[in-house]
């Protein structure tokens, strides 16, 4: 609350536990579901009751069908059971897809943020039929293999891709970043005041230089 009162931002937030969404909503400006959740039915009813925008990841195994299933339920009304009551949804007109790579059935990491990625995207989006076409590039996860000091590499290949491409452009709204105080991690043990304990982050200086850099070349396009 102090963050938000002293900032003027809002908080984002990974949906884990859809019966937690109540607690959280009049703080939240987005939401994303992640790959492993964007197959469970209970989180596609409750993305179509959400009143900010959502991002469907793509699951592990980098389906996009899947991931575009669970935009169309969202975006539809619903009546369903939630938290031991019956209730009803609206439908999200923003929910939309986030790519954050794959695994291929070596467990080897597979990134899905080229230009024929995009593209390929683009056009399954076209064949649905949506409100608002919409796409997050997570830079992180599989996407650059956990490694935080590709992020900036991704964002601007995908920048030049939205150059290349009209569809492209109109796609993608944003990425997201892996960042935090301090470059890299840590363990659980936490000694290090700033430094992430899960994945490993871009710092605080590198995030900001990496915002003035991805500025520069969006306003160049």
């Amino acid at each position: 609350m102090r963050a938000i009162a002293e900032t003027g931002f809002a908080c984002a937030d990974e949906m884990l536990y859809p019966e937690n969404y109540q607690y959280l909503d009049d703080v939240l400006a987005y939401v994303a579901v992640g790959a492993r959740s964007v197959e469970d039915q209970q989180h596609r009813l409750t993305a179509s009751l959400i009143d900010s925008p959502v991002g469907m990841k793509n699951p592990t195994s980098g389906d996009y069908a899947v991931m575009l299933n669970a935009i169309v339920a969202a975006s539809h009304p619903h009546t369903f059971i939630y938290r031991g009551w019956e209730v009803e949804s609206n439908g999200n007109e923003y929910v939309h897809a986030v790519l954050r790579g794959y695994t291929n059935k070596h467990g080897e990491s597979q990134p899905n943020y080229h230009f024929e990625d995009l593209l390929r995207l683009s056009e399954m989006y076209g064949a649905k039929n949506l409100k608002h076409p919409a796409a997050i590039i997570d830079t992180n996860h599989a996407n650059s293999n956990k490694n935080p000091f590709a992020q900036p590499r991704i964002i601007k290949e995908v920048l030049n891709s939205m150059k290349l491409s009209e569809d492209v452009y109109k796609l993608v709204k944003g990425f997201m970043i892996e960042s935090y105080i301090e470059d890299g991690n840590q363990d659980v043990s936490g000694n290090v005041y700033g430094k992430s304990i899960t994945d490993a982050c871009l710092g605080w200086e590198k995030s900001e230089r990496l915002i003035y850099e991805a500025a520069d070349l969006f306003y160049s396009i």
